[in-house]
C-alpha cells in the first residue's frame, strides 16, 4: 500500500537487460531420478520508505528480512521484496551474497529527498542462485503518480531455469492497476510458453477475484494460498502465482504484523516438483 503522491515522468516501455538472449533460453535439463529440494519463498512489502518514524526501525527491518534467508532462520531461496529503498537493498544483498543470494533492484523513483532520503525507491528481488539475466516490466498505463515496474531476474535454481519477479502494483481503485495486471499476466504467459516458467510475488493492492486479480486466476497461474488471509490491514494484497502447473504448494502461512518493520504482513510459502 502507498500514500505519496510525488510525480514522475511517465515511460511506457519494458527495458530489459540481456533479455533478448535469456528470451531464447530453456530450462536446463534434470535427470528424473532427481528429487529437487522444494522452492522457499517469501514475499514482503516492507514498507522502506513510508514506515520510517517510531516505532518502525531500519535495523530491525534490515534483520528481520536477512533472518528468513538465514540456514538458522527460515532458509528461503526466493526473496521478492517491494517499497524498498536503494541503501535497505544493497545492505541486505551485502548479509546475503555469502550464503549464494543475487538480485536485481527496479527503481521506481530517484533523486526526491523525502523519499529515500534522495536516494533510489522501488522493488527488489534477490534469489540463492545464479542469475542469468534481469528485466524491469514497466507496467505504467498513465496517469500513475510514479512508474509502475516490476524487476525480474532469470535465474537457475535446483536445475530448472525461469523468472521471478517482485510485484508492486498501483494503489487506485483499480482503473490502472487492472490494465497493468493484464499486462503483467501477458508477459508472464509469453515466458511460459517460451519455456521459462515464472514465479510472480508481492503486493498486487487489490483482493482475490477482482479485475487486479482475475488475470492470473484464469490464465493457468496457481496461487500459493487461495484463501483470503489478510496481509494488510483486514485485506489480503500479498499474492505469490507461479506458471508451473507442477508446482506443489506447501505450508503457506502469514505471519503476524511486526510493527517494528512493515504495515504488511510477511507471506512465505514452499512449493514441489515432481
Amino acid at each position: 500500500m502507498r500514500r505519496h503522491r510525488h510525480r514522475h515522468p511517465l515511460r511506457a516501455a519494458m527495458t530489459t537487460v540481456l533479455l533478448l538472449a535469456a528470451l531464447g533460453a530453456t530450462p536446463a535439463p534434470r535427470a528424473a531420478a532427481d528429487t529437487p529440494p522444494p522452492l522457499r519463498i517469501v514475499t514482503y512489502n516492507i514498507c522502506g520508505n513510508m514506515c520510517a518514524a517510531a516505532p518502525y526501525d531500519n535495523a530491525t527491518r534490515l534483520d528481520s528480512v536477512a533472518s528468513q534467508a538465514a540456514a538458522a532462520g527460515w532458509n528461503a531461496d526466493h526473496l521478492f521484496l517491494q517499497e524498498v529503498c536503494a541503501q535497505q537493498y544493497d545492505a541486505l544483498l551485502t548479509r546475503l551474497a555469502p550464503l549464494g543470494f543475487q538480485g536485481h533492484f527496479g527503481p521506481t523513483l530517484s533523486g526526491l529527498p523525502k523519499v529515500c532520503g534522495g536516494h533510489p525507491y522501488g522493488n527488489a528481488v534477490l534469489v540463492r542462485a545464479p542469475v542469468t539475466a534481469t528485466a524491469d516490466l514497466d507496467l505504467t498505463v498513465g496517469g500513475e503518480s510514479e512508474p509502475i515496474r516490476v524487476p525480474c531476474v532469470l535465474r537457475t535454481l535446483h536445475g530448472a531455469t525461469g523468472w521471478a519477479c517482485s510485484v508492486h502494483l498501483y494503489w487506485d481503485d483499480g482503473t490502472r492497476r487492472a490494465p497493468e495486471a493484464r499486462a503483467l499476466a501477458a508477459q508472464a504467459r509469453t515466458w511460459r510458453d517460451q519455456g521459462l516458467p515464472v514465479l510472480l510475488a508481492g503486493d498486487f493492492n487489490d483482493t482475490p477475484h477482482t479485475a487486479s486479480t482475475q488475470p492470473f486466476y484464469s490464465a493457468g497461474f496457481t496461487e500459493a494460498d487461495p484463501a483470503a488471509t489478510p496481509t494488510w490491514n483486514d485485506l489480503k494484497f500479498d499474492y505469490v502465482f507461479a506458471t508451473d502447473p507442477a508446482l506443489t504448494w506447501h505450508h503457506t502461512e502469514v505471519l503476524p504484523l511486526d510493527p517494528k518493520v512493515s504495515d504488511h504482513r510477511l507471506l512465505r510459502t514452499t512449493a514441489e516438483t515432481p
